[in-house]
């Protein structure tokens, strides 16, 4: 890891001291939130990369921004962003584990695991609002916040759609997984770093370039460590993928390669949830691996990678500001199985 300031983790700290502030001004002010806001606090001491804050941050730095405590209150808004979308995915994907924890859901019920996230989201809007830049400054960063929560919304519906059908294509799978996680994990919390230091367009374009490929990389990762990860890394099932029927690129590619019996057990297996075992999840495996799917996946991952290496390399920013976001590249992308 190269040298520069604040490091990632000094980063990670401040990110999770600004978040441990807040939610404990919000728990004096509205005492009755507390049961929701011990849950926000509990999955957010549970683990995770403060990823999306981390790239708004230095978004923020590389489109000229000084370090602040502002900035770093803006960028811990998007974990409760994340928050929100991880509550209500797993409640969707009926995911009893999160971070190695149990579920909101399987802890307090539907009802309030709905309202946690409702909670986190309304949350992070606050946070954003109350981070300390001018008015002008927030209105130009919030733009693309807004546009951001309306992709990973309309993303999430279409992923909910896809797994309802038998097929998808490979272009669209792409296209559901760049709207549901791509954007907002890294595209768009870059772009709403550089929109609050008041970059130049151009500066901002050229940070989304960089963000655009490296988003997809980012979900191709998660889809890889989804159905073939070490649970213990990943804090989730290996099989979850699998079991929810997840219509991403591994599956898009072997449902249009598979011939006979593995077509047949792919598209009657696939999304069966408690009714396939542990053996029909090996052979599900196999299929993808024996018809192409993980190579290929694994390939659009590279190819995505050096897009967005080749990006970076053509930013015009300082010193620090490319070597972290170099960093958090590998950080993104290099995730094991």
């Amino acid at each position: 890891m190269s040298s520069y300031a604040p490091a990632l983790p000094e980063l990670r700290a401040a990110i999770d001291a600004a978040l441990v502030t807040f939610l404990a001004e919000r728990r004096a002010a509205l005492p009755e939130a507390a049961p929701m806001l011990d849950e926000i606090d509990r999955l957010l001491a549970a683990g995770g990369k403060r990823l999306r804050p981390a790239f708004c941050y230095w978004g923020f730095r590389a489109g000229g921004g000084a370090h602040s405590d502002a900035a770093v209150a803006a960028a811990a808004s998007l974990e409760l962003l994340h928050t929100f979308a991880i509550v209500h995915d797993d409640i969707m994907d009926e995911s009893d584990e999160r971070r190695g924890e149990p579920a909101v859901h399987v802890r307090c019920g539907v009802p309030i695991a709905l309202l946690v996230g409702d909670l986190a989201l309304v949350l992070a809007d606050a946070l954003f609002a109350q981070a300390g830049f001018s008015a002008e400054d927030a209105r130009r960063g919030f733009a693309p916040y807004s546009v951001m929560r309306q992709e990973v919304i309309a993303g999430q519906a279409l992923d909910v759609l896809a797994a309802r059908r038998e097929l998808v294509d490979e272009a669209e799978a792409r296209r559901i997984a760049v709207l549901k996680s791509g954007r907002y994990s890294i595209e768009k919390p870059l772009v709403i770093g550089a929109s609050l230091a008041g970059a130049r367009t151009a500066s901002i374009q050229a940070l989304s370039a960089f963000g655009e490929p490296l988003g997809e990389a980012f979900q191709l990762r998660d889809d890889l460590l989804g159905t073939f990860g070490d649970p213990a890394v990943t804090g989730k099932p290996a099989d979850g993928d699998i079991r929810e029927g997840k219509r991403h690129v591994l599956f898009a590619h072997a449902a249009a390669r598979a011939q006979g019996d593995d077509r047949d057990f792919l598209l009657s297996r696939w999304g069966g949830r408690d009714a396939i075992t542990a053996d029909d999840v090996a052979r599900l495996r196999r299929i993808l691996e024996d018809h192409g799917a993980r190579a290929a996946t694994e390939a659009l991952l590279d190819r995505r990678v050096a897009d967005a290496g080749r990006a970076l390399a053509a930013l015009d920013v300082d010193g620090d500001s490319a070597a972290a976001l170099a960093d958090l590249a590998r950080e993104a992308t290099d995730r094991r199985l």
